[in-house]
């Protein structure tokens, strides 16, 4: 196989909730689309490097079945030790080109290509579209993030300038090197983002030979040339804004939206072209959902009790999702509360689920931390939920997430957390164990 640059720079790949099965059937319906059972599904992922999106998915739901396919054959073998060590059955890792994909493969429910479109060759985007015309089932989702314009201008004059400056240097590390020399002279917010940035994204992002923005409407029409129309965005509240937009399709609307927000980046969802969507989107929908606090929403500004409560209860249960059944008490009415958790869901301050997440919520007599969590915290403090998010550990509940194995009662843990070096007393682990383990179970991280 060629030499690939992912091969010598390694790209770190991480979790990504608007991946999820459940956050692609949850946008799906809200438009009136219904897709397959985030529980039982099959799931592709083009371009899925070192599995850190695809294995904690496969690990979490064990019935479904997922393939990745990667060009690199380096980050797929690391992919495979992972998700060997796991005794994951029902995940296939290939290094493979994306062209070469075929009927054999079967079709899938829904498909990822994060971080790939504008990153490859015209011919491979053509060919990305058509793996995910062919290859969906007739009420299957594509996941496909971009740059955009206008929001990417910035962005790629810096790009060019490095481009530019580091043309004649073929050994990546130098010409990483030199990039960020040039990046600590060059004035403005921008620049200064960017040399914040890790190797590996300056490298495979900013330094890629082939890094192409688009305008939200060309690659619109790109996917209409496959038979793939827009179904939606992965974060909902991304269609929604206050101010008042010109007349005309969606299309027109989600462009002018970008011209609005300068949006530089977007997670766009598609589906069949065939598929009847339902555009009337109102607080009549919010009953067919789940719901969890998104701690990044624009707060509704004001002192209404019944926002206030459901926002509350929301907060309380976060990271997993509630009922809608179960907030009516917090709002007084169905009816109110469709309105708050509406307003709540424009202002992106919850997100939508169709899948309630399993995991142990109480702490048992041996707690056990998924496998999944403890194999993580080996490795370091970044370990991944039952909700498909991040979670960071400091060094000790690092190590006590290790300990989590379902064989050890709280005085063997408090023993064996007070033995390892550098952990304070005893007496002081002990008072403190308790609050730590609930913390653990309310961050979905233990499993039964």
């Amino acid at each position: 196989m060629a030499y690939n640059p992912y091969d010598q720079v390694s790209y770190r790949t991480f979790p990504r909730r608007q991946t999820h099965p459940n956050r692609l059937a949850a946008v799906a319906r809200l438009f009136g689309l219904q897709t397959a059972p985030v529980a039982r599904c099959r799931v592709l992922e083009l371009g899925c490097g070192t599995g850190g999106n695809l294995i904690p998915l496969a690990y979490h739901l064990p019935q479904s079945h997922f393939i990745g396919v990667d060009l690199a054959p380096q980050p797929i073998d690391i992919a495979r030790r992972m998700a060997d060590t796991l005794e994951l059955r029902n995940l296939d890792l290939r290094a493979l080109d994306l062209r070469e994909l075929t009927a054999a493969e079967g079709e899938f429910d829904y498909i990822f290509a994060h971080g790939l479109y504008s990153w490859i060759p015209p011919d491979v985007r053509d060919a990305l579209l058509a793996v995910c015309r062919d290859r969906l089932t007739p009420n299957g989702v594509a996941f496909v993030s971009y740059n955009a314009y206008p929001g990417r201008y910035p962005r790629q004059m810096l790009r060019e300038i490095l481009l530019r400056h580091t043309r004649e240097i073929e050994d990546p590390a130098r010409q990483i090197a030199a990039a960020r020399a040039l990046l600590s002279q060059l004035p403005g917010e921008e620049a200064a983002s960017l040399l914040e940035q890790g190797d590996d994204i300056l490298f495979h992002d900013d330094l890629a030979p082939v890094n192409d923005a688009v305008w939200f409407h060309d690659f619109a029409t790109h996917a209409a040339r496959h038979g793939l129309q827009y179904l939606g965005e992965a974060d909902p509240h991304d269609m929604f804004d206050p101010r008042p937009i010109p007349g005309g399709d969606v299309l027109d609307r989600e462009q002018h939206l970008d011209f609005l927000k300068l949006r530089r980046f977007r997670q766009t969802l598609l589906c069949r072209s065939e598929i009847q969507l339902t555009r009337d989107v109102d607080a009549r929908r919010m009953d067919d959902f789940l719901f969890s606090d998104n701690p990044h929403g624009h707060r509704i500004p004001g002192d209404d009790a019944a926002v206030e409560a459901v926002t509350q209860a929301l907060r309380d249960t976060s990271p997993l999702p509630v009922e809608f059944a179960e907030l009516i008490p917090y709002a007084g009415t169905r009816e109110a509360l469709r309105e708050i958790l509406f307003v709540l869901m424009i202002a992106g301050c919850v997100d939508l689920h169709v899948y309630d997440f399993p995991c142990e919520e109480e702490v048992t007599e041996r707690p056990r931390a998924s496998r999944l969590a403890r194999y993580q915290a080996a490795a370091g403090g970044n370990v991944t939920n039952a909700c498909h998010i991040p979670v960071e550990l400091d060094e000790l509940a690092r190590r006590l997430v290790i300990l989590l194995d379902g064989t050890r009662t709280a005085s063997a843990i408090a023993r064996d957390l007070a033995a390892a070096p550098g952990a304070p007393p005893l007496k002081q682990i002990r008072q403190y164990l308790p609050g730590s383990l609930d913390w653990l179970a309310r961050m979905a991280l233990l499993e039964g």
